[in-house]
């Protein structure tokens, strides 16, 4: 989590990507991020409209399903994808929340 949190305080080109669904991004998510489902059939068409020389950070509730995006996203030219492995969205929303007062 902290070389997650280093990229956030210094990157200019980074995209919090939520691969949560709709449902949990709506109960909550980090500051300033996108939500795009991961399992949705529609998510790599998603994902084709993104830039691919961005850095991304992917979350989850657990891990798992960033791990699959991440994946994804990698296999697609996606050059610097970071994913949450085993890190909550609660414990990385705190962090973030933390590390900002």
């Amino acid at each position: 989590m902290k070389k997650a949190l280093d990229l956030m305080s210094k990157s200019t080109n980074l995209v919090l990507l939520d691969v949560r669904t709709p449902e949990e991004y709506m109960g909550g998510s980090a500051p300033n991020s996108i939500n795009i489902d991961v399992l949705n059939t529609d998510f790599k068409s998603k994902i084709d409209l993104l830039d691919k020389n961005k850095e991304y950070i992917v979350y989850c509730r657990s891990g798992n399903r960033s791990s699959i995006a991440s994946s994804i996203m990698a296999t697609n030219g996606f050059l610097h994808v970071y994913n949450l492995q085993n890190i909550s969205y609660v414990d990385f929303v705190n962090a973030i929340l933390t590390n900002r007062k």
